[in-house]
């Protein structure tokens, strides 16, 4: 049985995260800022209660990228995130003039300054054909997003996903993969973003915080 997450916006308000906890959900990414001028407003109250579910629990934050300067959105990143050392970090690559070159500075940037961070892409396979299938190696591993139909919990909804949908692309493997936007998860008002990893929680945390 996979490990299962959740990744959420301000949209999702501020989660009750012993609640997301119980419910079996054991890692989760919380979008801190886009481009160079919007900060989450929730990302302060997801980066204090998060942490404190102790070490059965993978706390992470991502950044959601523009077309520009990618080592300036880096920059404006970790001025928002702070100390990121327990955080898996992840880069959310999909629209807004955003391209792999752009992801690579951001990425550079990123661990020039946090001492060599792990850093996780989202990089749907449509966006990454769209952009005429650019090689994704910089990053550290590769988070995909496939969607089933319907609505339900977290594993009721992964009892729907291929095992096709792990298939590497961009020179990386999938490690993490986005299933469905219309999960239910207790603690978490409305629906939600659910995602699995089909190896340990400690093998999830080496390959997200390098340890």
């Amino acid at each position: 049985m996979p490990l299962y997450g959740v990744d959420v916006a301000s949209y999702q308000g501020e989660p009750s995260w012993p609640k997301v906890h119980a419910s079996g959900i054991r890692f989760a990414f919380s979008k801190v800022t886009e481009d160079t001028d919007y900060t989450n407003p929730t990302w302060a109250h997801n980066r204090s209660k998060m942490p404190e579910l102790g070490e059965d629990f993978l706390p992470g934050a991502y950044h959601f990228l523009h077309g520009g300067n990618g080592a300036a959105q880096a920059r404006y990143f970790l001025s928002n995130a702070g100390d990121v050392t327990g955080f898996a970090v992840a880069l959310d690559v999909e629209a807004s003039g955003a391209d792999a070159d752009t992801a690579r500075d951001w990425v550079n940037e990123v661990k020039d300054r946090t001492g060599g961070h792990p850093v996780i892409g989202y990089f749907p396979r449509w966006y990454w054909e769209q952009q005429g299938r650019p090689d994704l190696s910089f990053f550290d591993t590769i988070w995909q997003s496939h969607y089933v139909n319907g609505s339900g919990s977290a594993s009721d909804l992964y009892k729907k996903v291929p095992d096709s949908w792990w298939k590497p692309f961009g020179g990386e493997p999938i490690s993490i993969l986005q299933y469905s936007s219309k999960a239910s998860v207790p603690g978490i008002s409305g629906p939600c973003d659910v995602n699995a990893y089909r190896e340990s929680l400690n093998d999830l945390k080496a390959l997200a915080l390098g340890a």
